[in-house]
């Protein structure tokens, strides 16, 4: 069984090494690659983590000199194996978004409409440089070699798409709020002044997303 004190950043871990031996350097840059984006406690645990799966058996370590320096090399043990495969039967926790510009739109009411629309520009731009990214790494996957994963090529594919096009949604959205907020004189008054089209875009919303939601499985 899947053990229940490792979190995905271990599980991470353990299957980057699935296809090679990897030093602690190289993992904590294959993480940095993008990894961080769908897990983003894996970029703060990437030199610890393998320390753990250590203590626990699921990977061994071997000291290696490259030069005049000293790595070291983890390779996962059957164990590491098969803990792996018991976690990917078990069910994934439901998505979870950690996104500091969203909570300043949240609380945009507090400062200006400057502000605002300039976070509105950071989340557009920072949005559109994570596409480059991604575009960047399906192009990788394009070459002969099939990147760094070749022998995964089938299931980062399908990662790649929908890295992308969260981007691009976020990308989009932002031009979309940066229309919507450009005759905002404050960032208080459209409360009331704008009332009328902000209920627009809720029936908007809520019309777009019943199909959807009346197709879902009860969680109840």
């Amino acid at each position: 069984m899947a053990q229940g004190d490792l979190n995905p950043t271990s599980y991470l871990i353990l299957g980057m090494l699935t296809s090679a031996d990897r030093s602690a350097y190289e993992i904590a840059v294959l993480v940095g690659r993008g990894l961080d984006d769908v897990w983003a406690r894996a970029d703060r645990q990437r030199y610890n983590a393998p320390k753990r799966l250590l203590k626990k058996g699921l990977v061994t370590a071997r000291t290696e000199a490259t030069g005049k320096r000293k790595r070291t090399v983890y390779s996962i043990t059957s164990a590491g194996r098969r803990a792996l495969r018991d976690w990917l039967a078990t069910e994934s926790l439901p998505p979870a978004l950690e996104f500091e510009g969203m909570i300043r739109v949240i609380l945009a009411d507090a400062g200006t409409t400057e502000d605002l629309r300039t976070n509105l520009e950071t989340m557009r731009d920072h949005a559109i440089r994570k596409q480059a990214l991604y575009l960047a790494h399906a192009a990788t996957m394009l070459d002969e070699d099939g990147g760094t994963f070749p022998e995964r090529h089938h299931v980062l594919v399908l990662a790649n798409r929908f890295m992308l096009d969260h981007f691009a949604h976020i990308a989009e959205w932002a031009d979309w709020a940066l229309d919507q907020t450009e005759t905002w004189p404050d960032t208080v008054t459209p409360a009331t002044t704008h009332r009328s089209r902000s209920q627009a875009i809720l029936e908007e919303s809520i019309e777009r997303g019943n199909d959807r939601v009346e197709g879902a499985p009860d969680d109840t």
